[in-house]
């Protein structure tokens, strides 16, 4: 149980980090257009 909750949290958080990722270059996009 514990090792398929951390390894959802470690995917989750990796889908957050890459989601977060998207959303700082799109942003960055807008500025500069």
């Amino acid at each position: 149980m514990e090792k398929t909750s951390s390894a959802l949290w470690k995917m989750l958080e990796t889908l957050y980090v890459t989601k977060s990722l998207a959303n700082r270059l799109v942003l960055k996009q807008r500025l500069f257009t």
